[in-house]
């Protein structure tokens, strides 16, 4: 039997942008945890708290080349007095030393080798003049000296990893330490993205008149690459809903998450909105901002459908404040949220008083401040201001223009040396 379509654009009007995007962050959870190989989870998120099983590091060991050495039998040493010392034996590195220190007693030792039975403190070679079978100590070390204690970094109990926190470089080198060559993550969302209208072409070809290249796909596709995701580009279908429902069909069994680009608004090809869907449940929202007005979202099997607008500004802010957040979500993420600052205009921003608008600016850090200037007019089709910024300033509903000099909520979606 068919599912409902709902339609939330006549009864209740416009849906404020943080409404909407709570609703659609309400609809997602994160994935289920696997087991994955240290290589394969760099990205991800861990699924569970790690705890340390054993002293890290596991032994007691040098943290210079010389001599292992009981401290009492050195607490008078000087190079007027120095303390002269038996050479028992050595210990290298990676290698059980081979001899125990005993009263009067040494053993010479490298960097990072284990420090042996007897021994509390390393004098370093610079403090000693040694021979073959004895050593004379020009210095007196105290008890622990130039010793890396077994437990130093990590004992038994010890939080390394906690749950929720994406797993970097550093997160990875701890793991091993530990001993876990396998880790229990949230996996990277897989997302198929899909273009649609009769009017679009591949980048590498040729328009004819009144055609024009498929620029929102690959803009989706850097999007879910950057927060993580796994992108998968389905191609274009034409403005036909068999071929649409087909498309989402035909990748349900690889797709985490649905990203559709184009027929969302009101109009007669607007394949989304007419297709026919067995197997879920797709609402369409005119939501309170500009540019992006028109959104869909809904399930699909249980896979999160987003149906973003055609105009290509209008994907990339309908991505930053809805598709992003949803999908780090369901990658396990808790930091939804982009970083935001307050700058000082240097031109003026404006839209209609109704709506929230997000201005495309470019953010730099003067000396008084952080300063944004429109990176140019707001068409919602000239993608080209995108490249040119860093951000998005923010006015809010009620205000129909922020003058020069007046400070705005800007959102950062990258560095200001990119």
């Amino acid at each position: 039997m068919q599912q409902p379509v709902h339609d939330h654009d006549s009864a209740e009007g416009l849906a404020p942008v943080e409404e909407y995007r709570d609703d659609v962050l309400s609809s997602v959870e994160p994935l289920a945890p696997i087991e994955l190989h240290l290589q394969e989870a760099l990205g991800c998120v861990a699924a569970r708290d790690v705890h340390a099983q054993e002293d890290m590091p596991s032994f007691s060991s040098s943290a210079m080349d010389g001599f292992a050495v009981r401290s009492a039998d050195v607490a008078g040493a000087s190079p007027e007095s120095p303390v002269e010392l038996r050479v028992a034996g050595r210990a290298r590195i990676g290698r059980r030393p081979d001899a125990t220190v005993g009263g009067g007693e040494s053993i010479r030792i490298d960097t990072g080798a284990p420090v042996p039975a007897g021994a509390d403190a390393v004098v370093p070679i610079e403090a000693c003049l040694s021979s073959r079978e004895t050593v004379r100590v020009l210095q007196p070390v105290s008890p622990g000296k130039h010793v890396r204690p077994a437990g130093e970094d990590a004992t038994p109990g010890d939080l390394l990893v906690p749950a929720g926190r994406r797993l970097g470089a550093p997160e990875l080198g701890v793991l091993a330490a530990a001993g876990h060559a396998r880790m229990l993550v949230h996996p990277r969302p897989r997302v198929v993205v899909i273009s649609t209208g009769d009017e679009l072409i591949d980048p590498g070809q040729f328009p004819q008149f009144g055609e024009v290249r498929d620029s929102n796909a690959y803009t989706i596709f850097g999007a879910v690459r950057e927060t993580g995701a796994r992108p998968y580009l389905a191609g274009i279908v034409r403005d036909d809903v068999d071929a649409f429902r087909e498309a989402i069909v035909s990748q349900l069994v690889q797709a985490d998450a649905f990203i559709s680009s184009g027929g969302v608004s009101v109009g007669e090809h607007d394949v989304v909105k007419r297709a026919f869907f067995k197997r879920g449940e797709v609402r369409f929202t005119r939501v309170a901002m500009q540019p992006g007005m028109p959104q869909a979202f809904g399930r699909i099997e249980g896979k999160p459908y987003f149906g973003l607008p055609g105009n290509p500004v209008s994907v990339f802010v309908s991505f930053e404040m809805f598709v992003r957040p949803a999908l780090m979500k369901m990658a396990g993420r808790r930091d939804l949220d982009r970083p935001q600052v307050t700058a000082v205009l240097d031109t003026d921003v404006e839209g209609p008083k109704g709506k929230t608008v997000f201005a495309r600016v470019r953010v730099r850090r003067a000396e008084d401040g952080w300063r944004a200037a429109s990176a140019g007019a707001r068409g919602s089709n000239l993608f080209t201001s995108v490249a040119r910024s860093n951000g998005l300033a923010v006015i809010p509903p009620g205000v129909d223009r922020i003058e020069a000099g007046s400070q705005c909520r800007v959102i950062l979606f990258r560095s200001m040396e990119d």
